[in-house]
């Protein structure tokens, strides 16, 4: 029987038999689609040649499959895996569809609650799998990768609000070690750099507010290109770093006139915006899961043209 006589069928029946059918093949369709996936990505991982992702042999073979998934056994290190080997999908219960709707909701900003009502589970669980999500290595490859700072460089701090859980009533207690004695507040200072090629740098700083020690022992050669001009309004923080680089500083701050400050300092105050937009939607973020944030918001930043869609797809078949 061809395409053409099915259609004939399936376009002569009533409603009610056609909707009926449709029920009974919904999950075969699934099945279809999710092997059709699962395939795609294993002919992606032979094409970049089997190999361990323990002790990188390719000294591996078939052994056996299971859920569409091919496995393979290491003979030097004797471990079995599979194509999603350290990929945010493995050791997952979520199903695919599940993961698709959370990337699609975390790129948009949304909270692990909103997550939780997509994908029908608890708040716990999206919580867990986001963060995984965001420390997956899917999100690092996908990036573009960090060229040096160079030429004209536009250099900044800001601060984001960060919620503590707990009353720290216990004087051991691990959270407090990242609040500072002398600290008016629970704000997290961010190291914000961006070039004349939108080169962008963002790093938190391990305490509430910036210090000169932090600068000098992370804004060096490996960062920044010699010869480049520091564009920046406190230039007391830069002095050391502008040697080390044989860079030139540029300082602009004006009380009088702060339009001024914002047009030197155009670019990185953009991105600075763009950063807290999408940090708003986060109801609190402790100190230890910043830098999560800060990678997904980089890399939401470097795909702005992709529809929430096509984000999941990079990522997913991204090994």
């Amino acid at each position: 029987m061809n395409k053409n006589t099915v259609k004939e069928i399936l376009n002569n029946l009533s409603d009610k038999d056609f909707i009926e059918i449709f029920r009974e093949n919904k999950t075969r369709i699934k099945q279809i689609e999710k092997k059709e996936k699962f395939e795609a990505v294993e002919q992606k991982f032979k094409e970049k040649g089997i190999q361990c992702p323990d002790c990188s042999s390719f000294l591996c073979t078939k052994y056996g499959s299971k859920d569409y998934k091919q496995r393979y056994k290491c003979k030097s290190c004797n471990i079995n895996f599979h194509a999603f080997k350290n990929h945010y999908f493995y050791w997952s219960h979520l199903s695919h569809d599940q993961w698709d709707l959370l990337i699609q909701i975390a790129t948009l900003g949304q909270s692990a609650y909103i997550i939780s009502q997509f994908i029908n589970t608890t708040n716990k669980t999206a919580w867990f799998n986001r963060q995984k999500f965001m420390k997956s290595t899917q999100l690092v490859k996908t990036q573009n990768q960090f060229v040096k700072l160079k030429a004209r460089i536009e250099i900044d701090e800001t601060f984001i609000k960060e919620i503590h859980k707990g009353n720290f009533k216990d004087p051991n207690d691990s959270r407090k070690q990242w609040i500072e004695e002398n600290a008016k507040d629970l704000n997290c200072c961010i190291q914000m750099a961006i070039d004349e090629n939108r080169n962008i740098y963002a790093q938190t700083t391990n305490t509430k507010r910036l210090n000169k020690k932090w600068v000098q022992e992370n804004l060096t050669s490996k960062l920044i290109e010699e010869n480049s001009i520091i564009v920046c309004d406190m230039q007391v923080l830069y002095d050391t770093v502008a040697k080390q680089t044989k860079s030139t500083i540029q300082q602009f701050k004006s009380k009088e006139n702060k339009e001024l400050n914002y047009k030197k300092l155009s670019n990185v105050s953009k991105i600075q915006s763009s950063l807290k937009e999408f940090i708003t939607h986060y109801h609190g973020i402790g100190f230890t899961n910043i830098q999560n944030y800060l990678n997904l918001w980089k890399w939401k930043y470097q795909h702005y043209g992709l529809t929430p869609y096509q984000k999941s797809n990079v990522l997913y078949f991204s090994l």
